[in-house]
């Protein structure tokens, strides 16, 4: 668990926080401690799947428990500021295959439970800057910090959210925004170790990502159009766009697209997603009412790959997270060449507070004269307490049945036929998350 090194940290940011404490205490004008927040959070994280596309049956779990701490300063002058994340990731089970769940660090090359570790980390230190209003305005950041959905780079959060080594900044202008990003380095959400990124077969390293972004947004429309390249291996394309006709009603719709550049090109056949280019586009209405929802998509993937089955990958090779806000993004990605997916979640709040619900798809592709069909069924429960002694706690908890078929490996999604016709394959899976937050500042 590495206790101390917790404790420096908690110690640190507390004598920290007297300072800014004293500050308040003279009546200071100085909005870098006046405007400081600490805040202490646990997460409790369990994910389990038992499948056997690739390989005979075996289960894929993992457990653990975090510990944050979160500190923003404010801003000196009003111009420049500083906020710091540190993470204590727990060790509390795991099976053989756990490397898959991404919740713990694997300290080895083989699947083996006795490779799974805790680790601990400042996921987050960075400086920030803003300038101008509230009409016009910049904000900037620069060295390690979360991404979510930055131009084609995103962050998401198991135990930990994974942080990137660069610069981002936004400037605002009424209802437009242009974002740009550079970065080169990696924590991943399973480990404190930095990293680089580098092609699916690991053999090139990508130097540094670039993206940029611009976005419109009012109370009934947002479009956003991001471009990225990963240097010498992919250039990628991302458009959103959400239409809210009524209250109740929104419609959106998403397309995604990568090109290969040299170093993609360079991957063996069996290694890479797809050939030339991928493209993956989406449409989905959604009905809100005061106690249900109501949200259903199709979308389609076009990502050929000679010999093979192609498919539209969400990241920019290893170690990054790619945008992606489309409905096919679930148990094993429904973004196969030719791949037709109709999605649902439905949603009900049988008491105040609490959201039941089923998160339903299916998908139909053809590979040699064959029709494959592969879906999966989820029951979710998310209960996040508004107000009372409970209000910073959320619990979700989800499990499903899904049906698929066997494939080539666990990197080739290519089915393995027999006798010209595809194999069966079903996949068990359970996730519960249970968070809590403590304000200390």
């Amino acid at each position: 668990m590495k206790i101390k090194y917790l404790s420096l940290a908690l110690l640190n940011i507390m004598c920290f926080s007297a300072v800014a404490a004293e500050a308040n205490s003279l009546n200071t004008d100085n909005s870098f401690f006046k405007d400081s927040k600490f805040e202490f959070s646990t997460r409790n994280h369990w994910k389990y799947l038992k499948e056997n596309a690739s390989q005979p049956k075996e289960v894929h779990s993992a457990w653990g428990q975090a510990l944050t701490l979160n500190y923003k300063s404010g801003y000196w002058l009003d111009i420049l500021g500083f906020d710091v994340t540190y993470d204590n990731v727990i060790k509390l089970g795991a099976s053989d295959y756990f490397a898959t769940r991404n919740l713990l660090y694997n300290d080895g090359k083989k699947a083996d439970k006795h490779n799974a570790h805790g680790f601990n980390k400042f996921t987050q230190r960075y400086a920030k800057v803003k300038f101008g209003n509230k009409d016009v305005n910049f904000n900037g950041k620069a060295g390690w910090h979360s991404l979510k959905d930055m131009g084609v780079i995103s962050s998401s959060q198991n135990l930990t959210r994974n942080s990137y080594l660069g610069y981002s900044g936004t400037f605002k202008y009424s209802n437009l925004a242009l974002s740009l990003a550079y970065i080169d380095s990696a924590l991943p959400r399973e480990s404190a170790k930095k990293v680089h990124f580098y092609s699916l077969d690991r053999k090139s390293e990508i130097d540094n990502i670039k993206t940029a972004e611009i976005a419109y947004k009012d109370k009934v429309i947002k479009l956003d159009y991001s471009y990225g390249v990963a240097k010498d291996y992919i250039k990628r394309h991302a458009i959103e766009f959400s239409y809210k006709p009524l209250e109740k009603l929104t419609v959106g719709s998403q397309i995604y697209g990568s090109t290969a550049l040299k170093n993609h090109d360079k991957m063996k056949a069996n290694v890479r997603d797809f050939d030339d280019s991928a493209w993956h586009y989406a449409a989905d209405v959604e009905w809100k009412e005061a106690d249900w929802s109501a949200k259903f998509g199709i979308a389609y993937t076009d990502a050929n790959r000679k010999g093979a089955i192609g498919y539209y990958g969400r990241h920019i090779g290893k170690n990054n997270r790619g945008r992606y806000n489309g409905m096919a993004a679930a148990g094993a990605d429904y973004m196969r060449d030719g791949e037709v997916v109709l999605s649902s979640v439905l949603g009900y709040d049988f008491f105040k507070d609490n959201t039941t619900g089923l998160y339903l798809n299916y998908g139909e592709f053809n590979y040699k004269h064959e029709t494959l069909k592969n879906g999966e069924i989820n029951v979710f429960n998310i209960w996040k307490p508004t107000s009372g002694t409970f209000k910073n706690l959320s619990i979700l908890s989800k499990f499903g049945y899904g049906w698929s078929y066997k494939t080539m490996s666990s990197k080739d999604i290519t089915p393995k036929l027999r006798d010209g016709h595809a194999q069966r394959s079903p996949t068990l899976s359970a996730e519960t998350v249970i968070d809590y937050r403590f304000n200390l500042l």
